[in-house]
């Protein structure tokens, strides 16, 4: 027997890690492949494996040490015997991983299968489910319940191509519609205080399903930006004074964002449910988010691209109180093919608003504030509109969306256009 000290390996653009967990502990016998710390950089978490078969005799470093590539982390007892086979053993474990996976993919490509006969593959028990923070990680990230996954590594690991293949299985799979079932953790959170239950609403259930599926299943990038608003706002209120009315700037930006639109019609399209077709509509039915007290609810102006600016405001008031008392129609909830989620009343600046599918664009909408510019004149104070534009990627690339809020931006301050679309 002789002890030999292992050295951290090469982490690539990793270094100066730190240590957050200590995996193993004096006199354990460890296999090769057994994590004995857990480094984590600003990227991701990583297992530092023992490397070879023998008993820990030390372990050099500890939780919150800052370690390199090549410092000594354990002191460990093994034999020259062992540390050759054990080389053997991984060369070929290693081959017959690859050789598992490549059958998995293949049987995948030929036949994809079905939601029952993933359920009659070995399934985990959830104290017995073996996988590194990387991969425990990416399962929270897309809502997979490891218990679900079949292992393919070493020792019944499950590693991040069984996490691929099993999303693999659940889109391609005819049984189930593509999406991921929600899961929480069952928890009992009152022995740490009194709590109260409140049950979800039919809608509160319904919108919860809905927006998981949607952000599981599109691809979201959101641009953000600022459009300067100060002509708008000054047209409106010369608008609203000659013809004696009160419209809110919503209405206006609504229907300045429909005639640009018309030049942008990736934003208001749809992909097709064999994703290999893109719909393009030669109308604008434009969703408006409305606050209700169930919670959001997304109504529709059908044709707003025919409407002015007063007659959107109209639809937007008569929907907005149809909505709070419960009244809306089937007809007004079906259709749209954008949609705009206004925090303008209640402050904020910038958000992620989730796309309603089949849409695959959405417009949000912050509160205006102050600001002070400059100008050839000197120095000004000018009001803007913080915007944030959610795009589904597969349908719409980064350069298209830009081009959008610029132009957005420049029909905001388009005195001529906003007084042509008023009445």
């Amino acid at each position: 027997m002789v002890k030999k000290i292992i050295n951290i390996p090469d982490l690539g653009e990793a270094e100066d890690v730190e240590v957050i967990e200590i995996c193993a502990k004096e006199g354990d016998q460890v296999d090769s492949e057994d994590p004995i710390i857990v480094l984590e950089s600003d990227k991701a978490a990583m297992e530092i494996p023992a490397s070879v078969v023998g008993k820990v005799i030390s372990i050099e470093v500890s939780v919150g040490d800052i370690v390199s590539s090549g410092a000594p982390f354990l002191t460990i007892e093994t034999s020259d015997q062992e540390t050759q086979h054990e080389k053997k053993n991984a060369s070929e474990q290693k081959v017959e991983e690859n050789n598992i996976l490549s059958e998995k993919v293949d049987e995948l490509e030929s036949e994809p299968l079905s939601i029952n006969e993933q359920q009659n593959t070995p399934i985990l028990n959830s104290k017995n489910i073996y996988a590194g923070p990387a991969v425990r990680k990416l399962a929270r990230e897309f809502g997979i319940d490891l218990s679900l996954v079949s292992p393919s590594g070493p020792k019944m690991r499950i590693i991040k191509e069984d996490l691929h293949l099993y999303v693999k299985l659940q889109l391609s799979s005819p049984n189930k519609s593509n999406s991921f079932e929600f899961t929480q953790p069952d928890i009992d959170y009152s022995k740490w205080g009194p709590i109260k239950e409140n049950k979800l609403s039919k809608f509160q259930k319904s919108s919860l399903a809905n927006l998981h599926r949607s952000w599981i299943n599109i691809p979201h990038v959101t641009q953000h930006d600022e459009c300067d608003l100060t002509i708008l706002l000054d047209t409106r209120a010369q608008l609203c004074k000659k013809h004696k009315v009160k419209i809110s700037p919503l209405a206006f930006i609504a229907k300045i964002t429909t005639e640009i639109l018309y030049e942008f019609p990736l934003l208001n399209s749809s992909l097709d449910s064999n994703l290999e077709n893109i719909i393009l509509k030669d109308y604008v039915n434009l969703g408006i988010a409305i606050d209700t007290p169930e919670g959001l609810i997304v109504p529709n102006i059908k044709n707003a691209q025919l409407k002015s600016i007063a007659e959107i405001s109209s639809e937007i008031n008569e929907l907005a109180e149809a909505a709070k008392k419960r009244k809306l129609n089937i007809a007004d909830l079906k259709g749209a093919s954008f949609s705009i989620s206004s925090l303008g009343a209640i402050g904020g600046k910038f958000f992620t608003p989730i796309i309603n599918p089949p849409e695959v664009a959405i417009l949000g909408i912050s509160k205006s504030y102050e600001k002070v510019v400059s100008s050839k004149a000197g120095f000004e104070g000018r009001s803007f509109l913080p915007i944030s534009l959610s795009y589904d990627h597969r349908a719409i690339n980064g350069v298209y969306a830009v081009q959008f809020t610029s132009q957005l931006g420049e029909a905001l301050s388009d005195r001529k256009l906003i007084e042509k679309s008023f009445k």
